[in-house]
């Protein structure tokens, strides 16, 4: 287990994310900037699975603005250079929050300059494909759904025991073969899961100054 995790690439020192066949496709399409097959690009997928930081690694390479609420209320506005805009790369990290906002005209207003540029993209991240998205500008649902989509998947056993073991290494925790088996049939498959768990585990390691067996883990799945 430990010399397949090696085959997997870490990046940022972020515990919370690699690259595996699961994001791949979202990865790889971060690192293609600029050669980009839309102008709008949407990825989404569970919590936890790494839309934030290829959100900041794309901010990395293309010098993008994550959107806040305040800028696209104001949107529209004297306050806001229609010019700049479009000469700038944008990203709404979780665009649910937005929404909630009730600022769905803004998004719609904004996605429709960026789309006519020449030299401006957006990368939107959500947890929920477009159209389920909740609003009542079948437009903006329209936009969204014909931007470049791209998901993540949620992990299957074996990245679920990479991220828990990857967690604990970083850590000096050891744990094995068998124990991560014993907690990927136990456990609910899913990013936030795996790193919860491998929290706890490093908790209540510490806590107890013990190894890690059957008892702790039952402990902590219980």
């Amino acid at each position: 287990m430990k010399q397949e995790i090696l085959n997997f690439q870490f990046l940022n020192n972020n515990q919370d994310f690699f690259v595996s066949p699961k994001n791949k496709m979202a990865f790889d399409y971060v690192q293609r900037w600029p050669k980009w097959d839309a102008k709008v690009t949407y990825i989404y997928g569970p919590e936890k699975c790494g839309k934030t930081l290829m959100c900041h690694m794309w901010a990395d390479k293309s010098d993008a603005i994550f959107l806040d609420e305040n800028f696209l209320k104001e949107f529209t506005s004297n306050k806001v250079n229609i010019e700049d805009v479009k000469n700038k790369n944008w990203i709404i990290d979780n665009i649910e929050f937005f929404l909630k906002k009730k600022i769905d005209e803004k998004i719609l207003n904004l996605i429709n300059i960026i789309t006519t540029s020449k030299n401006s993209f957006i990368l939107i991240t959500s947890k929920l494909v477009p159209k389920l998205l909740e609003t009542n500008i079948k437009d903006l649902l329209s936009r969204l759904s014909s931007s470049f989509v791209i998901q993540v998947f949620e992990p299957d056993n074996e990245l679920l025991c990479k991220i828990i073991e990857k967690y604990l290494n970083d850590r000096s925790i050891l744990i094995s073969k068998k124990s991560l088996d014993y907690l990927a049939l136990r456990i609910e498959r899913s990013y936030k899961t795996a790193i919860e768990i491998a929290r706890k585990i490093d908790y209540s390691s510490m806590e107890s100054h013990s190894t890690i067996n059957y008892n702790l883990l039952r402990t902590i799945i219980d």
